[in-house]
C-alpha cells in the first residue's frame, strides 16, 4: 500500500467514526531488530501499515498481517488498539513505515490530539 492510499483510506474512516477533518497523521519509521516486537498502544487510533516487507508480522483486534502463514485468507492493513509488530526475520533489521491516525477531541471547545 502506498503512502497516498493510505491517506485516502485514513480520510474514509475518519469520515465514517464521525470524526471528519478533525485528526492528526503522524508517519512512523520503525527499526525493528531480528526476532523482535514493538507493542503500540492506540485505542482511539488507527495505524495503517504503508509498503510492508513479507517478513512482517501485525495484529491486532482488527485483524492480521503476515504474509509468511498461507492459512490467512485476508491480510490487513489497518489496525486499532493495541498493535503488535513483529520482525520474523532470524537475522537482519526490518524497516516499517505506518501512519498513525489520531482523532482530534474537543476540550474547552477546542479540538486536540489524544
Amino acid at each position: 500500500m502506498t503512502e497516498g492510499f493510505a491517506l485516502e483510506l485514513a480520510k474514509q474512516a475518519m469520515n465514517e467514526m464521525g470524526i471528519g477533518e478533525n485528526f492528526v497523521i503522524r508517519f512512523r519509521h520503525f527499526q525493528v531488530p531480528p526476532s523482535s516486537k514493538i507493542e503500540l498502544k492506540g485505542d482511539n487510533e488507527l495505524l495503517i501499515i504503508v509498503k510492508p516487507d513479507r517478513f512482517l508480522k501485525v495484529y491486532s483486534k482488527a485483524g492480521i498481517y503476515n504474509e509468511l502463514d498461507t492459512r490467512i485468507n485476508e491480510m490487513q492493513y489497518i489496525h486499532r488498539g493495541l498493535t503488535v509488530i513483529i520482525n520474523q526475520l532470524k537475522k537482519g533489521f526490518l524497516q516499517v513505515k505506518i501512519l498513525q491516525i489520531i482523532p482530534k477531541i474537543k476540550q474547552n471547545g477546542k479540538h486536540t490530539a489524544t
